[in-house]
């Protein structure tokens, strides 16, 4: 079991961070949340993404895509990063003639909702690359650190044990910070983004990059007492999350500030805008029906606030 393999590196090496904690708890091979045999390729397990919640979000994206292809001759290639169960390529493959549609993906459960689709598990295995890269909720998937501030100095939770339990506990933390917390607060430090990206832009060398995720910039992440650090199960926000490890999605909110100053060194045309801006901008109403209220308010009023839109150019391309 997953409490045994933590408890284990946390006798051998006193304690692990927690961003070590949350590598093992969502990608161990056998029994991580991402990588374990009981996720199923079925839509809103523990909570729903926006492709899972209705086709009219990939309907949108399609639209976009479509539009950015034609204007600056990108061909439709498509690489999707942490494709999950597959709804989203599904709808894209449904209503574009794309070309060649590509999955970087841990688990293989995307197999099991588009039959014949590529997936591949690391960028190791993909060739130079050219057309589109594209992601929804894949940065906050990332392992990350909790970085707290304590009088005036900066701390960082990892897990270690009381008697045979695990449990949280404070170390002094001396390393970077894109963002620092304000006093009494707590910041989630992502660990690995810009190494993934570096290894990313290496093999992708022209076209559009897309990605859709929830969170927020500096200011707003930095005085927030108790972070945003989350677990869900069963779509229930948890607080006990050391029960339920390998058996909740642990996650954290984006720093838009951070990622966008790590993509402005790649791409070109950078732009940052709410999901909702995004969403509207590209008509999102003519794919609406009458029934469609409750995944109307989804997407525009409650996603469309949390969630943002950070796209870029990669390569030269016509205007």
């Amino acid at each position: 079991m997953l409490k045994e393999v933590i408890r284990k590196e946390v006798e051998r090496e006193g304690f692990i961070t927690f961003d070590r904690f949350t590598e093992l708890c969502l990608y161990h091979p056998d029994f991580g949340y991402y990588t374990a045999e009981r996720v199923k390729a079925l839509p809103g397990e523990d909570f729903f993404t926006a492709p899972e919640l209705s086709p009219v979000f990939g309907k949108v994206v399609a639209r976009h895509l479509e539009k950015i292809s034609q204007e600056k001759g990108i061909p439709l290639n498509i690489l999707e990063l942490g494709g999950g169960k597959g709804f989203l390529a599904k709808d894209l493959l449904e209503l574009l003639p794309v070309e060649t549609y590509l999955i970087l993906e841990k688990s293989e459960v995307a197999r099991k909702v588009i039959p014949g689709v590529k997936v591949v598990g690391s960028l190791e295995e993909i060739e130079e690359f050219s057309g589109f890269v594209i992601s929804n909720e894949f940065f906050d998937a990332f392992p990350f650190k909790r970085i707290v501030k304590r009088g005036g100095k900066l701390y960082e939770v990892v897990i270690t044990l009381k008697g045979s339990e695990l449990k949280e506990e404070l170390h002094p933390y001396s390393g970077n910070l894109p963002c620092e917390p304000e006093e009494g607060c707590e910041y989630s430090l992502f660990i690995g983004w810009e190494e993934f990206l570096e290894e990313l832009f290496r093999k992708f060398k022209r076209g559009y990059f897309l990605t859709f995720d929830y969170g927020s910039s500096c200011d707003s992440l930095k005085v927030r007492k108790s972070g945003t650090f989350r677990a869900f199960s069963k779509h229930t926000l948890i607080d006990n999350y050391l029960e339920f490890l390998g058996k909740a999605d642990l996650t954290s909110s984006v720093d838009f500030g951070y990622l966008r100053k790590i993509l402005e060194g790649h791409l070109v045309n950078v732009s940052l805008e709410p999901l909702s801006t995004f969403l509207l901008k590209e008509g999102v109403e003519r794919f609406l029906s009458p029934e469609d209220v409750v995944v109307a308010v989804t997407l525009l009023v409650d996603m469309g606030r949390k969630f943002w839109v950070l796209s870029g150019v990669r390569g030269a391309y016509r205007r």
